[in-house]
């Protein structure tokens, strides 16, 4: 045990206390804390030199991730105290891995942790020894009401019960916790309600077949207010949270046309990324199965037009970047002098549904006939002649391999990390049949097991991109010159598209279009960089075609 009554001198030290706002549903302000601490280092003659109070701050994030947590780390970095105390283990962490962490931090700078309500301080092995096991003990306390919870939402899914998250527009949660239809008038709009609104969404596309840019331009034109609009919520950009646009998107639209619950039937755990049964409940309708069913076959026909109306192909597909927003080139045809379509590279940032208040990208459109048949006469003069930048070419092949061989090593620990989610789930669920931990605490973790599960998949899918970006005819081959043989013969004659398509795919990694301002003013003038696979130079194209 330590002695903290050793009065002999008066030692300088710094609180640190943090409630969670479930703490505070227990009664546990950061107020007893404060108090405490007072009578504590008055009765042990210590003199507090400085405060750090996380309110309402989870105790499931890293102490740098904390406002007053990270101000506590960074004056440990100055050297402006050597003790720390706090009321207990759970104020550093509620996971043992956070708590160790914390103090591995602090403990890099010299600092000590002393508890003030249990028997251990870090400035000696026996204390580390028994942090280490109150750590453990602390995650276990949040660890124990997870199971419970889990078959009670099951139990009131099955119910037809809402369990929390964003209620789909046109719904309400009543005081039964039930899904109803809300007919209440939207703000500003006395004749219309939030279920007025779907079935006119329904109505236009439906009946009208019209598209779901055109109904989002027409609800923005009316000024319907959107559900963040509605209820004040923001996104969170960063550590910050901000206001949305406020306007209608055709995605937005499309994702209610889909909804099965507006035809009455909600699907309860179909967005989990876990393995988990789904929940098919009545809940109350707002447009008929048939109104509904129709308003999806529209949308499947929009789409098989707009794909039978693509009457040319882009061999630069998916290669062209914008140097001004960041976005990807994408196929356009416009009328050209003579009413001719004219096909065009243009920028996604310049069609993007962003709303009506949102500027688009200012970047200029690039012909395609002239930026295609340039790429082309240069990746048909390196096939036959070659040269030194053969090597370049056998470089970049092995680069390619290489980023490959990183993937697929990366891609098998994800997958056995996924596969790790199960059994870690299955070991929660233990410890709580054993009474072991709390449901309250099962929950955190099983959430933190879907956190972890989600992030992973994202990652996952990342790779598969990259994966596919890497892919080429070059794989197929162990030296550029075998390479070479095989795209001599392809570009022999007249070679079709998706010979084109490959062959470029192969030679080009990326072009990227910067538009610049010309200093004695005029027309914006746009500079193509062209960086091919034997090249290490990029080549910089300046082009005076007007968009």
């Amino acid at each position: 045990m330590i002695n903290f009554a050793d009065t002999s001198q008066t030692k300088d030290v710094v609180i640190y206390a943090r409630v969670s706002s479930d703490d505070q549903q227990e009664r546990e302000t950061i107020q007893n804390q404060i108090e405490f601490a007072e009578k504590y280092c008055e009765l042990h003659k210590m003199n507090i030199v400085g405060w750090y109070k996380d309110d309402g701050v989870t105790g499931t994030i890293g102490l740098d991730q904390r406002d007053e947590g990270n101000r506590l780390l960074e004056d440990a970095k100055t050297g402006n105290y050597k003790t720390v105390l706090i009321y207990n283990m759970k104020r550093l962490g509620r996971k043992a891995r956070v708590t160790l962490d914390a103090i591995y931090q602090l403990e890099e700078h010299g600092v000590k942790i002393k508890s003030m309500t249990e028997p251990f301080d870090t400035g000696d092995p026996m204390g580390r020894f028994i942090i280490t096991v109150l750590a453990g003990q602390a995650e276990f306390d949040r660890d124990t009401l997870l199971d419970t919870l889990w078959h009670g939402a099951n139990r009131h899914a099955r119910l037809g019960k809402w369990l929390g998250g964003i209620v789909p527009y046109g719904y309400r949660v009543n005081d039964e916790r039930f899904l109803e239809v809300n007919e209440d008038p939207l703000p500003g709009k006395e004749g219309m309600s939030e279920a007025d609104v779907i079935r006119l969404i329904y109505n236009l596309i439906a009946d009208q077949k019209m598209s779901t840019i055109k109904v989002a331009d027409y609800l923005n034109a009316l000024k319907i207010p959107p559900s963040y609009v509605i209820h004040g919520r923001q996104i969170k950009k960063g550590k910050r949270k901000e206001n949305t646009a406020g306007v209608w998107s055709p995605g937005r639209i499309r994702n209610m046309i889909v909804n099965t619950t507006y035809m009455g039937v909600h699907e309860y755990g179909k967005r989990a990324t876990r393995v988990r049964e789904t929940i098919i409940r009545d809940v109350a309708s707002i447009v008929s199965v048939e109104t509904w069913e129709m308003a999806r076959q529209v949308l499947r026909d929009n789409q098989i037009e707009a794909f039978r109306n693509q009457t040319r192909f882009y061999i630069l597909r998916g290669l062209i970047k914008c140097g001004c927003c960041g976005l990807t080139y994408h196929g356009g045809a416009f009328k050209g002098s003579k009413g001719k379509p004219q096909a065009y590279y243009l920028c996604g940032g310049k069609t993007i549904y962003k709303g009506p208040l949102q500027g688009k990208c200012y970047s200029k459109n690039i012909p395609c006939e002239w930026i295609e048949d340039l790429v082309w006469k240069e990746c048909v003069r390196f096939i036959q002649n070659p040269g030194a930048a053969l090597k370049e070419l056998e470089q970049g092949m092995i680069l390619r391999k290489s980023n490959t061989a990183d993937y697929l090593q990366e891609r098998e620990m994800l997958m056995k990390g996924l596969k790790d989610k199960e059994p870690e789930r299955q070991s929660i669920l233990s410890l709580y049949r054993q009474k072991m931990i709390k449901a309250t605490d099962v929950e955190v973790q099983l959430q933190d097991i879907l956190l972890e599960t989600t992030t992973l998949e994202r990652r996952l899918k990342e790779l598969g991109s990259l994966m596919e970006a890497e892919k080429d005819i070059s794989y197929q081959f162990d030296s550029a010159e075998l390479l070479l043989n095989e795209l001599k013969a392809k570009i022999q004659g007249d070679p079709s598209y998706e010979t084109k398509r490959e062959v470029v795919k192969t030679l080009v990694q990326e072009i990227i279009v910067e538009t610049i301002e010309p200093l004695e003013g005029g027309r914006k003038k746009a500079v193509v960089n062209v960086r091919y696979s034997f090249s290490k130079a990029k080549g910089v194209i300046h082009t005076g075609k007007d968009s």
